[in-house]
């Protein structure tokens, strides 16, 4: 066997191939940051060959956003499987979500999001979580109304406001001012949402 023998084509299945490629380019812009990251790293990180990940992507940018959608995914995908003790009321399980959100937020992940370098990866993100706990926060909202713990009539424009705003509030985030950011996003959503 020849020597350029060993460096044969490993064909995956192209779902499998794209999620290993998001995979790497997420763990590249935690670990170098957004910008310092080129689409050769990727492939280097991967051995394939530099042209592939262009296959699945058409730009750096086009892979920032598959990276953002997973990451915001998965976020839902927590919030939502997430268990509450029995007999919780819609307050109470509004501050379980803030408790949730700032433990998160303490992670490694978001103080690398929080870097200068990474701002548009970490609105990315946001963008895409936020979009994807609309229903769930007008489904908290409507079961607050009805329990009549919240006093809130306009039920999907409040949500989307609320969540828009909080987005707005969470870009200005650092890692020095993030709880007291925080408690300004807890108490506007108590106050439009007539928490009582």
């Amino acid at each position: 066997m020849k020597d350029g023998d060993n460096l044969s084509r490993i064909t995956k299945d192209p779902e499998e191939r794209r999620e290993e490629i998001i995979e790497t380019a997420h763990r590249l812009f935690e670990e170098k940051g957004y910008e310092q990251t080129m689409m050769s790293d990727i492939s280097q990180a991967l051995g394939i060959s530099q042209g592939l990940p262009y296959r699945y992507f058409r730009s750096k940018l086009d892979l920032l956003d598959a990276v953002a959608t997973k990451l915001g995914k998965d976020f839902v995908r927590f919030l939502t499987g997430y268990k509450f003790k029995p007999g919780m009321n819609a307050k109470e399980k509004l501050d379980e979500y803030f408790k949730i959100i700032e433990d998160i937020g303490s992670t490694k992940l978001v103080s690398v999001l929080h870097r200068k370098n990474n701002s548009q990866i970490h609105s990315r993100i946001s963008q895409a979580a936020f979009k994807s706990v609309m229903p769930q926060l007008i489904a908290l909202i409507e079961e607050g109304n009805r329990q009549k713990v919240f006093d809130c009539p306009h039920v999907a424009e409040t949500a989307a406001f609320l969540l828009y705003g909080a987005m707005s509030i969470h870009d200005t985030v650092d890692h020095d001012n993030m709880h007291e950011k925080m408690d300004i996003i807890r108490e506007l959503f108590y106050r439009v949402l007539g928490v009582k």
